[in-house]
């Protein structure tokens, strides 16, 4: 078999708007600051929380390694991959979550002297630059970051790294979907800010306008305020005509709520997590629950998608297991007990073995045994007296649902006529 290369934009002569020239080397830069999206997400509790519930939602429900040839279930090729790399959590988990943040994953493959894979890691999307051909086409890879001992930045080649692009728009980098999300955490962040100086400033604090009060008669209630502003049980005393008011209406702390509960909302549009996935449930009823986790599965069926693709037919290849597949399975049990029921439908309508267990597989649903379905039992008596089972005994060996039909024509002998 020949090697498969997943090369960029299958080596189109149009340059990239975005690629750079220097005398050393080209490569392309993403036009977005990755750090800034981190800092803005670690410190917000809706957006790292939904974007942890996306990754944990794309790792429900199991996969399986499969033979490309025979796409025969592979259990030893599966148990090798977790012993030797930690598959499911060192690749798949983040690559699921840097895919998340980034769009862009690298992963690297370490060989040992005799260019064996040694080990799988998944690179730091915020430290990787890529040297390009004009096209988009990756050359090497390059760390932005020094080896302290070495003091060289780390280089790989194409042969080491696999470049998983989500979203992608033939422009080099996949395009980072966290702008948006960055541009309305700052938005939050500012009211929040706004209202922490609401508060820290004492802007909520009492007015006490008198009327008619000397200067004295004010310091003297200012000097009894102070002594006795934590005590709630001491009788507040004033002297002359008294007003109370608030500096500011503290109804307007509703609207900035209202306003902050808009950004949530609009931060899970943007994150493609529904509220009620994020830990905001409503009172819309269980129809409205279902259609959210419609939504969150596709958007997670199609994340799977783009990593099997780039899983089976550029990492695998570079890994010498060519020859196998990855195939996701169901996301959870009520998949699975779905897809059971329609395959009890379709052997009930006749369908044939071979076509279910085709559909089942199509779905992810694979097993270590080679035939899925038991022949039909035989009734032990027709057995023993060797006949067709669809034949009925009491209908004298006719088939069933065969009456006694009538003659065509009836007919009688001269001698059975009586004579009057």
């Amino acid at each position: 078999m020949t090697k498969k290369e997943f090369m960029k934009r299958d080596f189109s002569k149009e340059p990239l708007k975005n690629y750079s020239w220097s005398k050393t080397d080209g490569t392309i830069f993403p036009d977005f600051s990755f750090d800034l999206v981190l800092q803005l997400i670690e410190s917000d509790p809706v957006a790292h929380g939904a974007v942890t519930h996306f990754v944990d939602k794309c790792m429900e429900g199991d996969y399986s390694i499969i033979n490309r040839k025979d796409r025969a279930y592979d259990r030893l090729a599966e148990l090798r991959l977790e012993e030797q790399y930690m598959f499911r959590t060192k690749i798949l988990r983040k690559t699921f979550l840097m895919g998340k943040l980034f769009n862009n994953v690298f992963i690297e493959v370490v060989r040992d002297s005799d260019g064996k894979t040694k080990s799988l890691n998944i690179l730091d999307t915020t430290n990787i630059k890529v040297n390009t051909e004009p096209n988009g086409d990756p050359v090497s890879y390059e760390s932005k970051v020094q080896n302290p001992h070495t003091t060289e930045y780390p280089l790989w080649s194409t042969d080491d790294i696999t470049w998983i692009k989500f979203g992608d728009r033939t422009s080099g980098w996949a395009p980072v979907d966290m702008r948006a999300v960055f541009e309305n955490l700052q938005l939050k962040q500012y009211v929040k800010r706004y209202v922490a100086w609401l508060w820290k400033t004492g802007q909520y604090r009492v007015l006490y306008n008198f009327n008619k009060s000397s200067n004295q008669d004010i310091e003297d209630f200012l000097t009894y305020t102070r002594k006795h502003d934590r005590s709630f049980d001491v009788p507040f005393v004033g002297k002359g005509d008294i007003k109370t008011s608030l500096i500011r209406d503290m109804r307007e702390t509703s609207s900035l709520v209202e306003l902050l509960k808009y950004l949530d909302s609009q931060t899970l549009i943007l994150l493609r997590v529904p509220p009620i996935d994020a830990g905001i449930p409503d009172a819309s009823g269980r129809s409205n629950a279902d259609a959210q986790a419609n939504n969150i599965e596709s958007t997670v069926v199609s994340t799977k998608k783009v990593v099997a693709d780039y899983v089976n037919f550029d990492l695998f290849p570079k890994i010498n297991k060519a020859t196998k597949l990855l195939v996701f399975g169901p996301m959870n049990r009520f998949a699975i007990k779905q897809y059971i029921e329609l395959t009890k439908s379709m052997k009930d309508m006749g369908m044939k073995d071979k076509a279910i267990t085709e559909f089942l597989k199509d779905w992810g649903m694979y097993w270590e045994v080679k035939t899925l379905f038991n022949k039909p039992e035989v009734n032990p008596i027709d057995k023993a007296f060797n006949e067709d089972p669809t034949k009925d005994s009491n209908a004298n060996g006719k088939d069933l649902g065969e009456g006694n039909k009538p003659q065509d024509e009836v007919t009688t002998r001269e001698d059975q006529i009586k004579k009057v």
